[in-house]
């Protein structure tokens, strides 16, 4: 009978007095075979988990990066009409303001946006996978 605790090794080695396991089975022995097979399919089953869990990230990231760059765009239109609203702001500087701020928030949009979406594949963690499929 097995005592609780204590690791069963396979028939047919020994763990030397250092500690070492020194395996003495035949060649071909099933049980080491089994236990082979199935230390691989967990490794293969870690790796597609890890992949799942890079994917899963990739898509939350994204998703917050459009909420970000959409709610930085919304509050500086948002606040140049309100503004004009409230008359807090002259026509004028509002329209300089929006001549100024606008085309640099967009670009700055787009280029975050674009690193996300396609052009900047070096974050996205499927790109090897793509790359290696064509």
């Amino acid at each position: 009978m097995r005592r609780p605790g204590r690791r069963r090794h396979p028939a047919g080695g020994e763990v030397t007095e250092d500690g070492t396991w020194v395996d003495r089975s035949t060649p071909g022995n099933k049980e080491l075979i089994a236990r082979g097979k199935e230390l691989e399919l967990r490794e293969r089953q870690a790796e597609i988990e890890a992949k799942r869990a890079a994917r899963r990230h990739y898509l939350r990231m994204q998703k917050w990066v459009l909420l970000g760059v959409g709610a930085l765009i919304l509050l500086t239109v948002l606040a140049l009409v309100l503004g004009l609203w409230a008359g807090a702001i002259s026509t004028s500087f509002a329209t300089e303001l929006a001549r100024i701020v606008l085309p640099i928030l967009l670009g700055a949009a787009a280029t975050i946006v674009g690193a996300f979406f396609g052009a900047g594949a070096n974050v996205n963690p499927n790109r090897f996978d793509r790359d290696r499929d064509q």
